[in-house]
């Protein structure tokens, strides 16, 4: 009878050890998927973040080449303007100097064939 007791005590212990066990694997379960999901919309959330971050400096950066392409047309036609205006000072002083010179050449020639 003793040992029938014992055989009965030993099983009682082995079914209480398994149903703790297996407790103690679906909690584990639980908290473990309860983790995942936290993590994954931490990841979520962050990757939107990180979208609109990078959304927000490509328009920054389109906005920067856009006002630099600007800035660099009004100087590049500014100094075309520059080139144009010297081009035509010297042009105009080469005129004047030729027709000072065909000038005084012509009259050189008039008091040649007049003596």
């Amino acid at each position: 009878m003793k040992t029938i007791k014992f055989f009965i005590a030993i099983a009682l212990v082995s079914v209480i050890a398994v149903s703790c066990k297996e407790t103690k694997k679906e909690d584990v379960m639980d908290a473990v998927k309860t983790e995942v999901e936290a993590a994954k919309e931490g990841v979520e959330a962050a990757a939107g973040d990180a979208t609109d971050a990078v959304t927000e400096a490509a328009g920054e950066a389109t906005d920067a080449v856009t006002e630099a392409a600007g800035e660099a047309t009004d100087a590049v036609t500014e100094a075309a303007s520059d080139a144009t205006d010297a081009v035509t000072e010297a042009a105009d002083s080469i005129v004047k100097t030729v027709k000072t010179e065909t000038k005084k050449g012509t009259d050189a020639v008039k008091d040649l064939t007049k003596q």
